[in-house]
């Protein structure tokens, strides 16, 4: 007899449920929680007796992973379709209160309610601009470069973005966050729970070069900052113009003020360049969303994957960066010592690690990581390094999280 696919997902996933009832007897969440509540406080006092654990995670930890996906639903499908989106992210929050430990509250039964929101993973930017969004099943989606050598200055004589900027793909967007709002006025629950006001999705930025290597690939991008200087200082103005221009439509449409008390914003691809190249050339245009969209009352955050440590304190002293979240290689000693006990820095363990890794050699990132970064900090949160992988044991959370109780203690 052959088995088909979707049958033995269905099987798998009966599996998993089963090991997550399991787990849900085993994990002692009030204990935890009270822990949790008071580290939280702790924190909030400005003095935490060890360092906290964070997940960075979000609905293609169901989406990618056939165990928690049986139904095979693919991110078109999520991306276009609000009442599908509503269900998955619904069976996410659902899986991470129960089985995806970090210091948080855990524990289905103390949702309040669950909060949706507008999620179009990391095509958004890209598709305002031009780029096609190229979908790939049940992974998650990217865009397609929209313009080489011959074709690219035809990029900046589309003004929609910056005359429209709800228009678009940006619409659709809005369009969803009303279909949230509505089925919470319904009465919407997901096994009890009711909906909670939607998230407002669409804010912040990739960054402006990382979204220029969107658009015309990042090979052609790194070569025009110095062969074609003049053009891309006109890409990098009307890409940041568009970001503004977009975060302030969205900020009015939401009710919030034109500019915030401090900004966060990630840039990943300036990883490429050199320090000097990203002060002379990519910086001015950092500084120009800053001043246009915060008014710097309050230290902003930056996320920055990839070997860009070398950019963090220009980054404090020029955009008033109070918080990085990173990624890998990253040298966490070295760089808390760089930036002092001032700065919160986010990082940890490779997320490859938590996906395929023994829980000794999780324990093992963890006893390195933190044995580096206490004598120097006690604004370090450790968290995956960066953003948890689809298929990521439950159990490869649990021994991070013990390893961060058992080593993660201050003196």
């Amino acid at each position: 007899m052959i088995i088909s696919w979707k049958t033995r997902c269905g099987f798998l996933y009966k599996l998993l449920v089963y090991s997550v009832e399991k787990e849900r007897v085993n994990m002692n969440y009030e204990k935890h929680n009270e822990e949790v509540r008071r580290l939280l406080q702790q924190a909030e006092e400005g003095k935490c007796e060890r360092v906290m654990m964070e997940l960075a995670m979000n609905p293609r930890m169901i989406i990618s992973d056939p165990m928690l996906n049986p139904r095979r639903i693919t991110f078109e499908e999520y991306l276009k379709n609000p009442q599908i989106m509503l269900e998955i992210q619904c069976q996410f929050q659902e899986y991470c209160a129960e089985s995806l430990i970090s210091d948080r509250i855990m524990g289905f039964e103390n949702l309040q309610e669950i909060t949706p929101y507008p999620d179009f993973q990391n095509v958004l930017e890209g598709a305002c601009l031009g780029c096609e969004i190229a979908f790939h099943g049940c992974n998650e989606p990217g865009t397609k470069v929209c313009a080489d050598e011959t074709t690219k200055y035809e990029l900046l004589k589309n003004t929609r973005p910056l005359t429209d900027p709800l228009g678009g793909i940006v619409s659709t967007l809005l369009s969803h966050y009303e279909f949230f709002k509505k089925k919470r006025e319904e009465g919407y629950t997901y096994k009890g729970k009711p909906l909670g006001s939607p998230g407002m999705a669409g804010m912040g930025t990739d960054g402006p070069f990382t979204i220029a290597c969107s658009l015309i690939g990042a090979t052609q991008a790194c070569m025009d900052l110095y062969v074609d200087q003049d053009y891309m200082m006109e890409l990098l103005d009307y890409i940041t113009e568009a970001v503004i221009a977009r975060n302030k439509a969205l900020r009015r449409c939401y009710g919030q003020p034109e500019k915030s008390k401090s900004f966060g914003f990630a840039d990943d691809s300036i990883a490429l360049l050199s320090l000097d190249t990203y002060t002379e050339l990519i910086l001015p245009f950092h500084k120009k969303m800053m001043r246009e969209l915060c008014t710097g009352e309050e230290p902003g955050w930056i996320h920055l994957c990839g070997d860009a440590s070398r950019f963090f304190p220009t980054l404090v002293r020029e955009l008033n960066a109070g918080t990085f979240d990173t990624g890998f290689p990253i040298d966490h000693g070295r760089v808390v010592r760089e930036l002092g006990p001032d700065i919160t820095v986010k990082g940890g363990v490779h997320v490859e690690t938590l996906r395929a890794g023994t829980a000794e050699e999780v324990a093992n990132a963890v006893k390195t990581i933190l044995e580096a970064v206490k004598p120097f900090t006690r604004k370090f949160i450790i968290k995956e390094a960066n953003n948890l992988s689809p298929g990521t044991p439950p159990e490869n959370l649990s021994a991070m999280h013990e390893a961060v109780r058992r080593y993660g203690y201050y003196k």
